[in-house]
């Protein structure tokens, strides 16, 4: 995985990938999988399933300022703006994937969480405590 796949693929689908995930992505060499071994439920998606998943929970209707980055398994979904800059995760009920839902009081909002994760190495306690475990 490298800067020019992802640019391709943000070119492709007409997306802006924010550079927290871009990071990431590059960090696990584009198997967001191994990241999250330990949480069953939790899945980051890879490029591929970035697009899949903007196809069926059809965000380029309902929410379109927004890209879903993986999902929680329980109905969550893990969604960031569609901005370069952004450092925010939005973990919101699939069932709000509408941008007039996507608001602190539907949703949890960590403003700084992915970035942060991504520069201690992705530790799997901080995915746990995301989810109040």
């Amino acid at each position: 995985m490298d800067r020019q796949t992802i640019a391709e693929f943000e070119a492709r689908y007409n997306l802006v990938l924010p550079e927290a995930y871009i990071r990431f992505l590059l960090l696990c060499d584009g198997k967001p999988e191994e990241y999250c071994k330990g949480f069953p439920d939790i899945a980051l998606f890879t490029l591929a399933e970035i697009a899949e998943a903007r196809e069926y929970m059809e965000m380029k209707t309902y929410c379109p300022e927004y890209v879903a980055i993986g999902d929680g398994g329980g109905g969550e979904v893990l969604i960031m703006p569609q901005e370069r800059n952004t450092e925010t995760l939005i973990v919101t009920h699939g069932g709000n994937l509408i941008s007039r839902y996507i608001k602190p009081q539907y949703c949890k909002f960590f403003y700084d969480f992915f970035s942060g994760w991504v520069s201690c190495g992705c530790p799997a306690a901080e995915i746990d405590e995301m989810y109040g475990g």
